[in-house]
């Protein structure tokens, strides 16, 4: 009959990820994240500007200065965070696990170990082909969609992790 043992492990002695060890993304992804923030901000001056002509009541400057300010606002502060946020993405890959993190005002850290893992999929956008970047979709059991998501990899580099985790995955089967 096996010991059963449950040690008490203490905070200061586990293992510290440090920022540093962490793969940053490739920095084309930083251009594909601004041009889906114009994309998304000329919608939105298409939208109003759409709004304008359709409508039959002339809107007061006062509303209409608001809602113009309002766009701006939103459009600066999605390119702040994005500047700001972008070198705080990365992953990690260790011998046993695989993490991601992102988050400039709220962080997420993301670990999924090997043998959780179901499988592995390489998926590329129309922007991400035109930069070369591809995304690596981690999914483990009992979900639909992915649980961890890599995006910002050279394609290249994308289909090497992805063989690498299938490879680890096979070896847990």
């Amino acid at each position: 009959m096996e010991n059963f043992t449950n040690s008490v492990l203490l905070p200061e002695n586990l293992p510290e990820l440090m920022p540093e060890d962490f793969n940053r993304l490739n920095n084309s992804y930083l251009k594909i994240i601004f041009i889906r923030i114009t994309i998304f901000a000329l919608l939105l001056a298409g939208g109003l500007i759409s709004f304008l002509i359709i409508s039959d009541e002339k809107i007061p400057d006062l509303i209409l200065a608001a809602i113009i300010s309002g766009i701006v606002v939103l459009i600066v502060y999605s390119i702040i965070i994005s500047l700001l946020g972008f070198p705080k993405k990365g992953y990690l890959l260790r011998e046993k696990d695989i993490s991601y993190k992102t988050g400039l005002i709220f962080y997420k850290q993301i670990s999924v170990t090997f043998n959780r893992i179901q499988h592995v999929e390489v998926s590329q956008g129309i922007l991400g082909k035109l930069f070369g970047l591809s995304s690596v979709k981690i999914f483990t059991a009992g979900g639909s969609a992915s649980d961890l998501s890599i995006p910002g990899l050279l394609s290249a580099d994308a289909l090497k992790l992805k063989a690498f985790i299938s490879e680890k995955i096979s070896q847990h089967e």
